[in-house]
């Protein structure tokens, strides 16, 4: 830091300071006048002199001239025309490097997914984890090797267009092709809010695809729930039936119910879904009396009260060959249930493809089957909401906080299954 000094016969006050020599490495000793006789002016101005003549050195030192290299090379590639992002993020980590010693991170679009999937694990439940893992390997083994270890801003809007297409052709619906490429899409929105490039490829694509070829999930008739549940190869599966038809839970969450959520007493099944685990989201559903019914003859385990309502399904895999989808769809032939139409349908030699053939109705009916039955019912959309554990309107409407006394309503609104 400057210190003043006064010369002998002199009311002036100059600044004196050391800086780096340049040339014998050591310090020199700098002495100049600050032009003021007043001591508080004559602080500021030395300290203005001291980072001038600081600025003045670095300029000239060994970091500044590589760094005016560097920049002479990018103008270069502009007058020339070659100046791309890949070119500038390049010139960026070699200043950065002479600046700081640090190296700047260069994501390829293989590593930066890698990133992306760590961080969206925190708070992201494992159903969507799976499927954030298998569209963004589906992506990256489209690209290909080397492809996918370029850096992230190599990928443009056509890569993805003729990726998309690649899955319409592999035999997958729209409304699936939509979800791959939003995916993808916002492993590049987390990119650009970054900074680490400046274009969503999957922007532009993801308004043009056409998902008028989905398939729309449909209900069942109460006489239909009736056929299921006498249909079901075990007390266990038809326990199972009834739970899905009064909560509409998923398969997995029904499945896996356990003794900790259910109240008797209360008449209530309190629990967070496995979809809204990482969001701790919980639905508190009251008890329709033939779920009551059915629940009231299970003897409840002393010694666990937290041990699954279902013990055998429980510990089944949910899509797996054999697993309980499959054993549902087995249920419903057997209980002459129609499955509705298919996703599609192959012709005669045509190969299956990648895509999944799903049929209008399944284990999920269930689910879409009470919301239908709370509707018609007249309950409100709030209502329905609340016992069916959506969060907007939006995710509803799919399908077809109010207080608790007005879900006990809303329930009690379903009538009974007719008896088989």
């Amino acid at each position: 830091m400057a210190s003043l000094k006064k010369r002998k016969n002199s009311a002036v006050w100059y600044a004196q300071f050391y800086v780096p020599d340049p040339e014998t490495g050591g310090l020199l000793q700098v002495r100049k006048s600050t032009g003021h006789t007043n001591q508080k002016k004559a602080k500021e101005a030395a300290a203005d002199i001291e980072r001038a003549a600081q600025g003045a050195i670095k300029a000239g030192s060994d970091k500044a001239r590589q760094a005016r290299d560097i920049l002479a090379e990018a103008v270069q590639e502009l007058e020339r025309e070659t100046f791309t992002g890949l070119t500038a993020r390049k010139h960026l980590a070699r200043l950065l490097a002479i600046a700081t010693g640090e190296e700047m991170t260069a994501y390829t679009l293989e590593t930066w997914a890698a990133e992306w999937l760590r961080r969206k694990a925190i708070n992201s439940s494992k159903a969507t984890m799976a499927r954030y893992r298998g569209h963004t390997e589906a992506f990256l083994s489209w690209l290909g090797t080397d492809r996918r270890r370029k850096p992230l801003e190599s990928v443009t809007g056509q890569d993805v267009r003729l990726w998309q297409e690649s899955l319409k052709d592999g035999g997958r619906t729209g409304k699936t092709v939509l979800s791959y490429v939003k995916d993808i899409g916002a492993i590049y929105r987390a990119a650009i809010r970054e900074g680490l490039v400046a274009v969503n490829p999957c922007g532009a694509v993801i308004g043009d695809i056409d998902t008028d070829d989905s398939q729309d999930r449909k209900p069942f008739t109460p006489t239909e729930v009736s056929a299921l549940v006498a249909a079901a190869p075990s007390e266990e599966w038809r326990g199972l039936i009834i739970t899905a038809t009064f909560t509409a839970l998923r398969l997995g969450d029904a499945a896996r119910l356990s003794w900790a959520s259910v109240d008797l007493q209360e008449k209530l099944i309190t629990l967070i879904p496995s979809k809204t685990k990482k969001k701790k989201r919980e639905v508190r559903i009251p008890i329709h009396t033939d779920l009551l019914a059915y629940l009231e003859k299970v003897p409840v385990p002393d010694d666990s009260p937290t041990a699954p309502v279902f013990p055998k399904l429980s510990k089944a895999r949910i899509g797996s060959r054999g697993g309980l989808s499959e054993t549902f769809a087995g249920i419903m032939a057997a209980a002459g249930v129609d499955r509705g139409k298919p996703s599609r349908v192959l012709e005669e030699g045509q190969e299956r493809g990648a895509g999944r053939i799903t049929y209008e109705r399944g284990f999920h009916s269930l689910r879409h089957s009470l919301t239908s039955w709370l509707r018609d019912a007249g309950v409100s959309e709030e209502d329905r909401m609340d016992i069916t554990g959506h969060s907007t309107r939006e995710s509803h409407q799919i399908y077809s906080h109010a207080s608790e006394q007005a879900g006990r309503d809303a329930i009690a609104k379903v009538p009974s299954l007719p008896k088989s």
